[in-house]
């Protein structure tokens, strides 16, 4: 590319001969005749005369090169910067102009025609670009292109009849707009990503709530079947027989080895009260008198029967008298008499009953005190057969609990042929669970005694929990609805394990009935301690039952406190 464009060459300095030659090379000129007052005329291309020479009156003449230019340029030492004003663009410019007024040519003395071609462009790209981000060249190239696409007359006599300009980032700018790209091309796909992990756990997530609902369904409908079945032996047996009807010379050798078992348990009782009596017999403690007086009339010789009298009609109505009232931990409570008949000589001299319910603790928070459950229920088991006469004034039942009630032993009066229940843990604790159970129970239980006749005295619960509930919102609820029943019973509560002294007093019915284990006293021990203090207090109930004042002590063994006096 030349470096400049001279427009204007004096016409009168070319020598005489060799005006055939320049004019053959400089077709393309406009002639402007500068006159000697100064005046400009265009067209004027006659030689002067000697005597104008001479005069001093033969002017200029000058010749403006009036043809067409093409140029390409790369703007370089002019900066474009972008509108961040931190990144530049580079330009490309292809340019065609031509003069169209050389009077202003020559009267602006315009040496040379590319400073002001190129500097009206590069200017119009400049104040172009700022408005556009480093990474819109093709919108700021667009707008450039646009604002040329017309002819432009420049007030210096030129005219820009073509220009063509190409913006591109500069070096620098192309790798920042790469590591842009990249940087939007990681997101997107870190998003599609991210995207696609949701919609799989979300996928996973319904997927196993639509499981989790099947399965509480099926528990639902399974607790539903099961609600009316029979939970003892034989029933057990049908339901096993109704599964697998393949199975029934099994269920028949189980259903006799059961029989067998209780024929045995029959037998041990049986020789302990043969036994009993002629040790009373031998050692005089027992008269001819007393002797009539316990078997009912009987003759003298014949041995009492301590089996169920299976098929046997109850025993002569009498109309019980009235009984003392019954201390409830502190509180004196009349025991109000049920109409009805008398349970017999069975029921107790007063032939009142008190139902009594062990509630233990079955989750698996209770999983270290299990064992020690099942000891504390043989032994109790064993005292009452022990003491017939105690017994008979009481009927047991033992409920477990976890996330709902499980009925293990239904309220029974114990003896040598009932069944001793057997626990097992699992699931959580919730409180409200055995309140619930009981609240199902206690009108059941107590109407039902009240219909066979003879007194009922308030109902005692011995509930044990081994850590905090897990249904805190919901128990408080529960136990207020218990409180309110008409049959409402008397709570002791022990809290082994983890349980708070706090919460075992808002279940008892009364601080005095609240207890907890003293500290570091081991699992095994802690269990035991709570037998001592269920078998003690329930031996006293039916102690008082049988004399007519059932008063309710809870004797509590050393290593249990009083809750109300723990930390």
């Amino acid at each position: 590319m030349t470096p400049t464009l001279p427009l204007i060459a004096s016409v009168d300095s070319v020598p005489n001969d060799q005006h055939k030659e320049w004019w053959e090379r400089h077709r393309n000129v406009a002639i402007v005749h500068i006159a000697a007052d100064g005046k400009l005329t265009v067209g004027t291309s006659a030689t002067p005369t000697f005597w104008a020479r001479v005069l001093g009156k033969a002017g200029t003449r000058l010749a403006v090169d009036v043809g067409d230019h093409r140029r390409q340029a790369a703007v370089r030492s002019t900066p474009l910067p972008c509108s961040d004003q931190a990144h530049r663009f580079e330009a490309t410019v292809d340019i065609g102009f031509r003069v169209h007024d050389p009077e202003q040519v020559v009267r602006r003395s315009i040496p040379d025609a590319l400073p002001i071609v190129y500097g009206h462009v590069i200017h119009l790209i400049r104040t172009t670009a700022r408005r556009f981000a480093i990474d819109e060249a093709d919108r700021a190239e667009e707008e450039v292109n646009k604002a040329l696409q017309q002819p432009v007359r420049l007030p210096e006599g030129l005219t820009i009849y073509l220009c063509r300009v190409h913006i591109e980032p500069d070096e620098d700018a192309r790798q920042y707009i790469k590591a842009l790209a990249r940087a939007r091309r990681d997101r997107a796909l870190g998003q599609r990503e991210h995207d696609k992990r949701v919609a799989e756990v979300s996928s996973d997530e319904a997927i196993e709530d639509l499981r989790l609902a099947g399965e509480l369904e099926r528990d639902k409908r399974r607790g539903a079947a099961l609600a009316g079945m029979r939970w003892d032996i034989e029933g057990l047996i049908q339901q096993h027989l109704v599964k697998h009807p393949e199975d029934t010379e099994r269920a028949l050798q189980l259903r006799l080895e059961w029989e067998s078992t209780q024929a045995a348990h029959w037998e041990l009782g049986t020789q302990r009260s043969d036994q009993m009596f002629k040790f009373m017999v031998e050692k005089d403690l027992l008269r001819a008198p007393d002797l009539m007086s316990a078997l009912g009339g009987q003759a003298v010789g014949a041995l009492p029967s301590y089996g169920p009298q299976i098929g046997l009609p109850p025993a002569a109505a009498v109309r019980p008298a009235p009984t003392a009232p019954v201390m409830w931990g502190g509180a004196t409570v009349p025991a109000g008499p049920a109409q009805g008949s008398s349970a017999g000589a069975a029921s107790g001299a007063a032939g009142a009953t008190m139902p009594v319910y062990v509630v233990l603790d079955a989750s698996q928070s209770a999983a270290p005190f299990t064992a020690g459950f099942n000891d504390a229920l043989r032994s109790l088991h064993t005292a009452l057969t022990q003491s017939p006469d105690v017994a008979a004034g009481l009927r047991l039942s033992v409920i477990g609990f976890a996330e709902r009630p499980d009925m293990r032993l239904p309220l029974t009066q114990v003896d040598w042929g009932t069944d001793v229940p057997h626990l097992s843990a699992g699931g959580d604790l919730h409180l409200s669970a055995a309140f619930d159970g009981l609240l199902d129970l206690l009108p059941g239980d107590v109407d039902r005694l009240k219909h066979d006749g003879g007194r009922v005295h308030r109902p005692v619960v011995f509930l044990v929990t081994t850590a905090p509930p897990q249904d805190n919102a919901r128990w408080p609820e529960a136990r207020q609805s218990l409180a309110e029943n008409r049959y409402a019973p008397t709570v002791v509560v022990c809290g082994l394990g983890t349980a708070e002294a706090r919460g075992v007093l808002r279940v008892a019915s009364s601080p005095e009935l609240a207890f907890v284990t003293a500290p570091a006293v081991p699992a095994a021990d802690q269990a035991a301690l709570f037998s001592a203090l269920l078998q003690n207090t329930v031996l006293h109930l039916g102690r008082g039952v049988l004399a007519g004042r059932p008063d309710l002590i809870a004797e509590c063994p050393k290593g249990l406190l009083p809750a109300a006096t723990a930390d």
